[in-house]
């Protein structure tokens, strides 16, 4: 094919994209109704494999035996897993801080015409 991932930015994003360019053609409010329905559909698998992964969490830490019920084990196997995720949120945030402040000294570098071998 001319171009080989046509198929998948349309199977992808063709599908929503098609029915926004729709809502369009009939007035704004339909089209940010439409726009915020596809961005919600959007939210729906992370949301549930998050919630799942928490309810797992919780069962497995009430299923190891420690207390007397269970259920502080359970919100300890949460707590766990909780922290789990969220210990990834400081190298997301970094990264994401780091490119506008790179890409700002690199539009500093070359407005004030320095050399080429200053922003490798």
């Amino acid at each position: 094919p001319e171009n080989p991932g046509s198929a998948f930015k349309f199977f992808g994003c063709g599908i929503t994209g098609m029915s926004i360019a729709e809502a369009s053609t009939t007035g704004h409010g339909t089209n940010i109704i439409v726009g915020i329905s596809v961005g919600m559909k959007a939210t729906f698998i992370p949301t549930i494999t998050v919630a799942i992964a928490v309810l797992t969490a919780y069962h497995l830490g009430a299923s190891t035996g420690i207390g007397e019920d269970g259920r502080n084990a359970g919100l300890f196997g949460t707590a766990v897993a909780t922290m789990g995720m969220l210990s990834n949120a400081v190298y997301i945030l970094s990264m994401n801080n780091y490119g506008p402040i790179a890409d700002n000294a690199g539009g500093i570098a070359e407005m004030s015409m320095q050399p080429e071998h200053v922003r490798d």
